[in-house]
């Protein structure tokens, strides 16, 4: 099993070369120093736990609210953390009391990783 770190790290430095940005560049756009990014890319330390940090990371980085790449960054994050969600989806969890409702009737019908993915679709087509 590879570290979850170093799996975040590897992602982090992927969205960074695809926006064309140094690593020195970044590092002051994200507000970190260049050997702290260096060894965050490295898998030598683990993602910021502070869900304000990785929204710094994801704008410097020029991610769009709610695209695929961000939600994989926060979700990446969270697996390293082993936090029990991702950070860009934590306020809304707390703000609705249904979201475990939700979690345990697809726990409870044991949906399939395609059942869920129809599920989301479903909800993307029709709200």
């Amino acid at each position: 099993m590879a570290n979850p770190n170093a799996v975040f790290g590897g992602y982090l430095r992927e969205l960074r070369l695809k926006a064309g940005c140094g690593l020195r560049r970044f590092a002051e756009l994200a507000g970190f120093q260049p050997s702290n990014l260096s060894n965050l890319e490295r898998g030598k330390l683990p993602p910021p736990r502070d869900p304000e940090r990785l929204e710094e990371m994801a704008d410097a980085l020029g991610l769009a609210e709610g695209s695929r790449e961000r939600q994989k960054l926060y979700d990446l994050a969270a697996q390293a953390q082993k936090a029990p969600l991702p950070a860009d989806v934590q306020p809304y969890a707390r703000s609705h009391q249904l979201v475990p409702v939700l979690l345990r009737a697809a726990q409870d019908k044991n949906l399939s990783d395609e059942e869920l993915q129809e599920l989301v679709q479903h909800i993307n087509k029709h709200y």
